[in-house]
């Protein structure tokens, strides 16, 4: 009994070490490379265009990955949803693919595009 948690453990300690270095290396940061865009990245809208990007923390570069319709909520590429208040705050409602997990630390800043 005692063997098998072991060999359990050993399985999920394997698939981890392969599966989260993929996943940063799918999800890297096209301009300057960091690993982390995936897992940590700042969520941005331009209400007046209707546009959702994610931010390299690192480097600052914006990519496009969502619409935001006048009311704030946006919908993002993944197939995650969430929300920005007219601040630029924003708060997730679904899951997806790093693209909407959870509130912005940024709270939004740069060019929001004024409100909805």
């Amino acid at each position: 009994m005692e063997n098998d948690l072991w060999i359990f453990l050993a399985i999920l300690l394997g698939l981890t070490a392969v599966v989260l270095p993929t996943m940063a290396f799918y999800y890297r940061c096209r301009a300057c490379g960091s690993l982390a865009h995936g897992f940590k990245s700042y969520k941005l809208a331009n209400l007046e265009t209707g546009e959702a990007f994610l931010v390299c923390r690192r480097c600052g570069d914006r990519t496009a990955k969502g619409k935001v319709e006048s009311d704030g909520s946006v919908t993002w590429f993944s197939g995650g949803a969430g929300h920005f208040d007219r601040s630029g705050y924003y708060t997730s409602d679904a899951g997806g693919v790093f693209s909407d997990g959870g509130g912005s630390d940024g709270g939004g800043g740069g060019d929001r595009g004024g409100g909805g």
